[in-house]
């Protein structure tokens, strides 16, 4: 797994876990605001500088890897912080290894969506073997972000996922649609050991809006916040929004919920 360190000699870590056609590079506006804490963000499985296999259990074998990144750098507990794909493997870190979680920010939470909402992402699912690549990268992006002020944060997705061998991407999207069904053994685990949840949520985020709402009132002392004006990619859109609340919350400092 291809990781980053940015070593600003703090004595907490933040983890940062990207979304789907992502990298490293997702971050690149967080990485300032977040001086006060030392930082890893990795690569997952078939995305930047990381290597992909064909094998199963692709979530977990992701958790196993970023465990064994943060035993090789001798980092004992994290502040984890996800975007949309970076939510599944985050609650499956925390699942895992939850002697290893400070906290957890679940921004664009792709996790809880109502019978419709799966029937789309089950619809979606199975044309990824059907349309072309460079067709089917642009209608997902645009069923995910489809507003005008969503284009920079669409531009993107198409970009980087382009980068991305098929295979690699249509298992992972087979990951998000097989993980819808294991949020109950998630939220037992942060329930049952009290982890500290804030999830942050773009309000034009229509594919997954009420599925936060749903999830957070399972969870009655998680935060939630929803950014005006906002899509899928709160962190890339509206990220100055984004970088107050993840530091307010870090910090300890729980948002007022939406």
């Amino acid at each position: 797994m291809n990781y980053k360190i940015y070593n600003n000699n703090s004595e907490e870590w933040v983890l940062l876990i990207h979304g789907l056609g992502g990298s490293i590079n997702t971050w690149k506006y967080q990485i300032n605001d977040l001086k006060e804490f030392n930082v890893i963000a990795v690569d997952l499985e078939g995305h930047g500088g990381s290597e992909f296999e064909k094998r199963t259990r692709l979530l977990t074998r992701s958790a196993s890897e970023i465990n064994e990144v943060l035993e090789n750098e001798n980092i004992h507990q994290v502040h984890v912080v996800s975007l949309s794909l970076g939510t599944l493997v985050a609650m499956e870190f925390a699942y895992l290894y939850k002697e290893k979680v400070k906290s957890i920010v679940l921004a664009g939470f792709v996790l809880n969506m109502n019978f419709g909402f799966k029937s789309l992402l089950a619809f979606v699912e199975g044309c990824k073997y059907i349309v072309p690549k460079k067709f089917f990268y642009p209608l997902f992006a645009n069923i995910m972000m489809p507003k005008k002020n969503h284009k920079k944060s669409r531009d993107i997705f198409v970009r980087e996922s382009v980068k991305m061998k098929s295979v690699a991407f249509r298992m992972w999207l087979s990951e998000l649609f097989r993980t819808q069904f294991r949020l109950k053994e998630y939220l037992t685990t942060i329930k049952k050991n009290h982890l500290p949840v804030m999830f942050i949520s773009g309000r034009e985020d229509y594919f997954f809006v009420n599925s936060v709402k749903r999830t957070q009132k399972m969870i009655s002392d998680a935060s939630l916040y929803f950014i005006e004006k906002c899509g899928h990619v709160c962190s890339i859109e509206k990220y100055n929004e984004f970088n107050n609340l993840l530091v307010s919350f870090l910090h300890g400092v729980k948002p007022v919920c939406a």
